[in-house]
């Protein structure tokens, strides 16, 4: 149990890290909107190897800001 509330502390905790550097991109919205629909569309059509794919790609899109924002604090310790 407490391997499972750290685990949801620490998605939350990146996933602030990731909201606070693309709630303003318009870019950003955009990508998600076209995301959504196109993964409403598969569901829709009962698409699964296509849902599934689109589902994992939408929920790895945050990773690559993550990084680049974890290693731009260079020389910052985050704390766990």
């Amino acid at each position: 149990l407490q391997m499972r509330t750290r685990l949801f502390d620490l998605a939350a905790r990146y996933r602030f890290i990731w909201l606070r550097e693309t709630v303003l991109s318009v870019g950003m919205l955009e990508d998600k909107h076209i995301q959504h629909q196109l993964l409403t569309e598969a569901i829709l059509a009962r698409d699964t190897i296509r849902a599934s794919e689109l589902m994992r790609q939408h929920l790895l899109t945050p990773v690559p800001v993550i990084q680049q924002i974890i290693s731009g604090l260079s020389g910052t310790r985050i704390r766990d």
